[in-house]
């Protein structure tokens, strides 16, 4: 964050990372233990289960998406947009670059959201801004590690401002 974030934004580092370590390392706790358990009995029911959750492909996916990090969800706060604190997809974008997953490899904030660039330009040093191919409404902030930092259906451009804010403090001072 290079200091501009904030100290609200750095304490809540803590609140919102140790919960997903602790049920990072659970499950992988668990999955070691079932996988190096050799007893004959242990292994026939960890042979039973594995087919079963491939039969029940859902159970797969999910298992999947939690062991690679890509299913975790943060809690979001209180009357915020679904989308926060979920992972966004590689979303399709007007321009260069055409994709999401391709602005988030400059290692910034990503504003997707149509007119937003002039809104945003105050902090177009620290965030790229993006505009969605076709089809998405809500305007997204979208932090460096793919998780929705903000959303918002139709916001005004104070709206924009203030989560800009929350998230990259202050803007740069007007030069010249």
């Amino acid at each position: 964050m290079q200091g501009w974030g904030g100290d609200a934004l750095l304490d809540s580092y803590h609140t919102e990372r140790h919960p997903v370590g602790r049920r990072v390392l659970r499950a992988s706790h668990a999955l070691l233990t079932a996988v190096t358990t050799g007893s004959p009995a242990v292994r026939a029911l960890r042979t039973s289960a594995a087919a079963v959750a491939h039969r029940l492909g859902g159970v797969e996916r999910r298992v999947s998406r939690g062991i690679s990090g890509i299913g975790i969800a943060y809690r979001a706060p209180w009357g915020s947009h679904p989308l926060v604190g979920r992972r966004v997809p590689d979303l399709r974008l007007a321009g260069e670059p055409s994709r999401l997953y391709e602005a988030l490899r400059q290692g910034s904030f990503v504003l997707v959201g149509r007119e937003v660039a002039a809104i945003a330009a105050p902090w177009s040093a620290r965030l790229v801004t993006a505009s969605p191919e076709a089809g998405l409404r809500p305007t997204l902030l979208v932090r460096p590690d793919g998780y929705a930092a903000w959303a918002a259906n139709e916001p005004a451009p104070q709206e924009v401002r203030e989560a800009l804010r929350r998230w990259l403090g202050e803007p740069a001072p007007p030069t010249g």
